[in-house]
């Protein structure tokens, strides 16, 4: 049975902005591409409806990374008033997955796969 590495991180909306950053890193050790899937949602929202991510300009809910890769995602928020909730899953491989909210720069999120 496969393994299921779920994470899920609260980001906060920074005032007037219309879209959220998150990079993703490829930080394991071995030589596995890694796949993911990926979800956000309004936290105050009760339909908890997917917002639009892109990656270059183009639609997906889906990252594949090699071995040492990133890749910066666009999540638009401009119908959210604090939180967005980003919801990572890992389907198989790896020993998790780490998230880390920042407040500075123009990422607001970094998450590594191990």
């Amino acid at each position: 049975m496969s393994k299921k590495n779920v994470s899920r991180s609260s980001i906060p909306i920074r005032n007037g902005k219309t879209d959220m950053l998150v990079k993703i890193i490829n930080d394991s050790t071995g030589n596995e591409t890694r796949k993911l899937q990926m979800y956000a949602y309004d936290k105050d929202s009760e339909q908890k409806e997917s917002l639009p991510i892109y990656l270059n300009d183009t639609r997906t809910h889906a990252a594949t990374l090699k071995p040492g890769g990133e890749q910066i995602y666009r999540i638009d928020v401009s119908g959210v008033k604090k939180k967005v909730v980003f919801e990572a899953i890992q389907m198989k491989g790896g020993s998790g997955l780490s998230v880390k909210s920042k407040n500075k720069g123009t990422i607001n999120a970094e998450i590594r796969i191990k």
